[in-house]
């Protein structure tokens, strides 16, 4: 991705990834590894489009596994919306704030291959992640905002 600052990029990572789009933001699911101020495993972003100032998008390690309960039968989604499943479910369902913020899911989630790229600077690296349409997700330091950059064919 052409990045905006003059910061050196990081190499470009191809990963799986799943995205899920909810009434008041989207979750984004990553295979593995990300960045080198992450740990080892898998990954929920969630990125937030509401009025609350901070943080606008988080990061959550995967935890959910085989054989764990992939929802809550006692949560039933009003009509035309879904509870999220699996690891969005459980970032979901273990966090009130996350689901209070993002509300339901507007659609199921759909798997694709991403590119993720960041800054490399000592503190306050923005991150890029394709995104399921073909745009980039632009994750801004600190948590403190992000934005979609769309792409011209």
């Amino acid at each position: 991705f052409a990045l905006p600052s003059n910061s050196c990029p990081s190499a470009p990572l191809l990963q799986d990834a799943v995205e899920q789009h909810f009434e008041h933001g989207t979750m984004i699911w990553i295979k593995g590894k990300w960045a080198e101020w992450v740990s080892e495993g898998n990954w929920v972003l969630v990125l937030y489009d509401d009025d609350l100032a901070n943080p606008k998008w988080e990061a959550y390690p995967d935890e959910w596994q085989t054989g764990d309960p992939d929802h809550d039968p006692t949560l039933a989604p009003p009509s035309d919306l879904y509870q999220p499943v699996r690891g969005f479910g459980l970032v979901w369902r273990e966090n009130p704030n996350v689901r209070d913020r993002l509300g339901w899911a507007v659609d199921e989630e759909t798997s694709y291959d991403t590119v993720i790229q960041h800054t490399q600077m000592f503190k306050y690296n923005s991150v890029y992640v394709r995104a399921l349409d073909g745009n980039v997700w632009h994750l801004l330091a600190e948590r403190s905002g992000w934005e979609k950059i769309l792409v011209e064919d």
